[in-house]
């Protein structure tokens, strides 16, 4: 028996950052048939993932996730808009439930009250469907779980403990609606458009031989490995500017690369490693993932890398936007620098900014009276 496919949208109809469907499949050769069409960047079948396992990876070349939520159900979270949905689910399906539910329908038997429109408000910021799979996660229960079982919980210390480790993905879970930001600093002319344009694979900077060309910070988004990241072009960082617009986009540059997630410092290989480069590295903060950038490698008379003093532990990539040589190392660092550990698939992750505050609170000053405060407010 081939069984039979229904497919239901879950999000609204109409563009969007993400659209999700639910998939239905009664019998194997139906759910099989996901495996046609989706390849999951690890190799793994869609068909026989475990539940609750998210799958990211290419359907006919477009980023999607695919997660088990069932025996038979699958949930496919593709870019947002009516012309993919009815795509994915004719190629599914020649029966197709194209009824619009409400945008924040959940599983069978579950209940929605201030938590899962506090998730879904996140959910709807999300640039894609990777960082999409993780807030959806949350709506479909991860979270709401994890509260009900610190309910449950007698000894407040190990309540405390536990909403610490869960508060330790933070700064992962801001991220997944808010873009991980990469500032390009350097001094003026080192190549620090050419190589933006070049990594994103567009001009969006102006590139001129003119020291002080870029004066205002240049931003452009790309998504890489599924995440998203916005790429900040910075003016060169120099002590004798030139006038008092240059002087503005110097000072921008140097609080840009302070306040950043990761710092692509770039060094003209002709001019080699100076005091300045030394100073610019010196000034991105611990907290930032940094790489050197030892830019113009095409020309016959650079300097060797082997001259860079820099601290132990700091990658050094060799680049050049004319032949294009270690770019795919810059885009292949950047996402494994910034997101270099991910939850499991089904951890539940503080999502919620509100929510996040209130139980600091409860860390800082454990007590019982004050956490069922909290878990009435959100259960």
């Amino acid at each position: 028996m081939n069984g039979e496919t229904k497919v239901t949208r879950l999000t609204a109809a109409g563009r969007g950052a993400v659209a999700v469907m639910r998939a239905n499949m009664s019998g194997r050769a139906t759910a099989e048939r996901l495996d046609s069409y989706f390849r999951a960047a690890n190799g793994l079948l869609p068909s026989r993932a475990a539940i609750g396992r998210i799958l990211y990876g290419l359907w006919d070349g477009e980023d999607v996730v695919v997660v088990r939520v069932s025996d038979n159900n699958w949930e496919i979270h593709c870019h947002g808009g009516d012309a993919a949905v009815k795509r994915i689910s004719q190629q599914l399906t020649d029966d197709v439930t194209s009824a619009d539910p409400p945008p924040h329908e959940r599983p069978d038997n579950a209940t929605e009250g201030r938590l899962e429109k506090s998730i879904l408000k996140q959910l709807l910021k999300c640039r894609t469907p990777r960082t999409a799979s993780f807030l959806l996660t949350q709506y479909t229960g991860a979270l709401r779980q994890f509260l009900s079982t610190l309910s449950g919980q007698e000894n407040m210390q190990a309540a405390a403990a536990e909403v610490n480790k869960f508060l330790r993905w933070r700064d992962f879970a801001a991220h997944l609606t808010a873009p991980w930001r990469v500032a390009v600093i350097g001094q003026p002319n080192a190549g620090k458009s050419s190589l933006l344009n070049a990594i994103i694979g567009y001009e969006r900077s102006i590139v001129f031989d003119q020291p002080g060309t870029t004066r205002d910070l240049v931003e452009a988004e790309l998504i890489l490995d599924g995440w998203p990241l916005v790429i900040v072009d910075t003016a060169g960082i120099r002590t004798d500017v030139s006038n008092d617009i240059e002087a503005v986009g110097v000072d921008s540059a140097r609080r840009t690369a302070t306040s950043c997630d990761a710092c692509l410092l770039v060094v003209d290989s002709q001019r080699g490693w100076t005091d300045a480069d030394e100073e610019l590295l010196s000034a991105i903060p611990a907290t930032c993932q940094s790489a050197i950038l030892w830019n113009k490698t095409d020309l016959p008379d650079r300097r060797s890398v082997s001259l860079c003093r820099v601290t132990k532990g700091t990658s050094i990539i060799e680049t050049s936007a004319v032949d294009g040589i270690g770019i795919n190392e810059v885009l292949t660092w950047l996402p494994a620098a910034l997101v270099s550990v991910t939850p499991l698939a089904t951890a539940p992750l503080p999502v919620i900014g509100s929510l996040n505050t209130e139980l600091t609170d409860f860390v800082d000053s454990p007590s019982q009276m004050l956490l069922r405060k909290i878990l009435a407010g959100w259960l």
